[in-house]
């Protein structure tokens, strides 16, 4: 039996090689791939490997909080126009959201906040699914999460949300996705709370590239990380494939 798992969020285009780390995650069984964007650039070169690899790699475009911070209102707008006028061609708004840590006064994190509702306007209007980034907002955010869904029944993923079993079952309470990444390989706590994530909200992810235990995680990870799924929650391999792809079809809006 050809098992699949889904990486729903990873930059691929910051991957490098990123054609050859399609192929490889491809021939490892990893579909789909939904690569975010951060920014216009980033946003355009998914939505390339999109055309590329159709129904294979899906695109999420977006304006990363993060980035917020160093641009100016009038390159703030011009993100967010891209992003208004791109998202009817993704796959989901994405990596959008909140990050506390970077946005180091009051100012710039109600820019932040405005950008993320800006976005969420344009994602509620077009139909589109969220993957949501959070940093030291974690309630906002999932205040956020939870009346965005509530509202308008599109589905909204909080990944690498795996660090407060408390907020995993807020999400589960609220129908909130949370993708675990390869960090649940290395940190205890974050696999006991992968391990609780409700099974209808569960998602997979790897973040690529970010490093784990010095080495850039690929999209082929995936099922690496699906293996450690599947043994945290005492699953059989077979049923944590279907499982996650009946949710991730649902989280996309395609079933």
């Amino acid at each position: 039996m050809d098992l699949t798992f889904p990486d729903v969020h990873c930059h691929l285009d910051q991957v490098e090689e990123p054609e050859r780390a399609v192929e490889a995650a491809l021939e490892a069984g990893v579909r789909p791939i939904l690569a975010v964007g951060v920014d216009q650039v980033s946003s355009e070169r998914v939505l390339e490997l999109r055309a590329k690899y159709p129904g294979l790699v899906l695109a999420a475009v977006g304006v990363h909080p993060s980035e917020i911070p160093g641009l100016n209102d009038a390159e703030l707008k011009a993100e967010l126009d891209f992003v208004e006028k791109a998202l009817s061609g993704a796959d989901a708004l994405g990596e959008v959201g909140l990050d506390f840590r970077d946005a180091a006064d009051e100012t710039q994190r109600s820019r932040q906040r405005q950008a993320l509702q800006q976005q969420l306007a344009w994602a509620e209007r077009e139909r589109k699914p969220l993957s949501v980034h959070c940093r030291r907002a974690e309630h906002d955010i999932v205040a956020v999460a939870a009346d965005f869904t509530k509202r308008t029944g599109l589905g909204v993923n909080l990944h690498w949300f795996t660090h407060s079993e408390k907020l995993a079952r807020v999400c589960a309470e609220n129908g909130i996705y949370i993708s675990p990444g390869p960090s649940i390989l290395h940190s205890e706590p974050q696999a006991v709370v992968a391990s609780q994530v409700a099974a209808g909200l569960l998602l997979l992810e790897t973040d690529s590239p970010v490093e784990y235990a010095g080495e850039a995680a690929r999209p082929l990870w995936a099922r690496r990380v699906a293996e450690r799924l599947a043994e945290l929650r005492d699953l059989p391999i077979e049923s944590l494939s279907d499982l996650l792809q009946a949710n991730v079809k649902r989280y996309l809006g395609s079933s």
